[in-house]
């Protein structure tokens, strides 16, 4: 009968392979990746940045501007009105904006592969 051995590694004493980054496994240069990724974190960041300008915006300019909150259209204060119908539109524009970038980025990127 063979004797238990626990293992929690390689044997000592045996050569230890370098590092690869993911992207190097397939024999592939990472800097295109690296590429694609700045780019899209570059389209995440703008998109962010709309979504801060317009959430924080918006009480900045009714504070600024009192006399919008007294506002009324169909009925409702223009705050009430600004945000359940034109803030959805333009989250689902931003959104969409976001989507189709990323995947010409990306587009863009396979195509490039393609080439080499």
């Amino acid at each position: 009968m063979s004797e238990r051995v626990t293992v929690t590694g390689p044997p000592s004493g045996s050569p230890r392979l370098p590092h690869r980054a993911a992207e190097d496994r397939d024999g592939t240069d990472p800097a295109p990746v690296r590429s694609l990724m700045r780019v899209q974190a570059g389209h995440a960041a703008l998109t962010c940045a709309i979504v801060a300008l317009v959430s924080g915006g918006l009480p900045l300019l009714f504070a600024w501007e009192p006399a919008l909150s007294r506002v009324r259209l169909f009925g409702v204060r223009l705050p009430w009105l600004v945000l359940s119908a034109v803030v959805p539109v333009v989250w689902v524009a931003v959104a969409r904006r976001h989507v189709r970038l990323a995947e010409r980025a990306e587009r863009d990127f396979a195509a490039m592969a393609r080439r080499e």
